[in-house]
């Protein structure tokens, strides 16, 4: 399905959640000199306008991305959150919040390369033109030091093409949209064969609360865990879970009942399970309307 649009929803608390997230493996990854690959499934367009009107009529970005950078000048932050905010600085002084693949490009080095699939053809046009522009830092504009490559084709056709690269080490991030409730089998699918062809791999998966959808988001957790302890190489993994409502507070409401949202993280780096509960403390306290 091709309806979905992230201009709807980014900088929200999940967008939050999930780049922080990126960030600190990211972060994590460039602290040895050995090169690494990153592989973005669901990439969206890259860098969004916080002036879109899309983005304007549900205010998310309010409640996310904007919220925390208020919150964070007065309350100190973890350093996960510190970082994240520091890159997306640039962007927010002008009125632009940085997703996935511009997050993943600050961090690029030259001996690193990056994968980015994304099928909507708005969105990946949008994707094209921000990946062809400088990055913005601190410091001013700079050009991407890493190789990036984007795909317009179905992303889990793709990582299977992809998997895996000939960089071993590295990040697979997957957030589909889970609009269908078909996306809950192909994650699973798609994440154990990642797990069975390159399980050196970090798989950081994102996934939605739903209220609607709390038996396909346990089973799919639930296998994908079990899995991640099996074969030559088992390993460990954890989730990290923020919610920004009740569920039970909103079961009388219409819409898609979307009460927060989660990263399963499979063969995490270090010390990330600790930084995450911290962080999902203090975005708890921070979005919480």
């Amino acid at each position: 399905m091709l309806s979905y649009q992230h201009e709807y929803h980014a900088g929200n608390h999940a967008d939050v959640l999930k780049h922080i997230c990126l960030c600190r493996i990211l972060r994590s990854l460039c602290q040895k000199e050995k090169p690494f690959t990153v592989i973005d499934s669901h990439g969206g367009a890259g860098r969004y306008s916080l002036e879109d009107a899309r983005l304007l009529k549900t205010g998310e970005a309010e409640g996310g991305i904007k919220k925390l950078a208020v919150y964070a000048e007065k309350q100190l932050p973890p350093p996960a959150v510190s970082d994240y905010l520091a890159a997306e600085a640039p962007y927010l002084a002008q009125n632009l919040y940085a997703g996935s693949p511009e997050l993943e490009r600050l961090f690029l080095r030259t001996q690193d390369r990056q994968f980015v699939v994304e099928k909507h053809p708005q969105a990946y046009s949008a994707l094209e033109t921000a990946a062809a522009l400088p990055l913005l830092t601190k410091d001013g504009e700079k050009e991407a030091a890493g190789k990036t490559f984007l795909s317009a084709k179905d992303s889990y056709a793709e990582l299977k093409a992809l998997i895996p690269p000939l960089i071993k080490r590295g990040l697979v991030l997957c957030d589909p949209s889970y609009e269908d409730a078909e996306d809950y089998v192909k994650v699973r699918k798609v994440l154990q064969m990642i797990r069975q062809k390159w399980n050196t791999a970090i798989i950081a998966l994102w996934y939605p609360l739903l209220v609607r959808r709390k038996n396909e988001t346990a089973q799919l957790l639930s296998a994908l865990e079990d899995f991640a302890k099996l074969g030559n190489n088992p390993c460990t993994s954890f989730r990290a879970e923020l919610c920004v409502r009740n569920p039970e507070d909103m079961a009388q409401e219409d819409g898609a009942h979307l009460y927060g949202s989660g990263m399963l993280i499979i063969n995490p780096p270090w010390k990330l399970k600790e930084e995450m509960e911290e962080v999902c403390d203090f975005l708890s306290s921070c979005l919480k309307p």
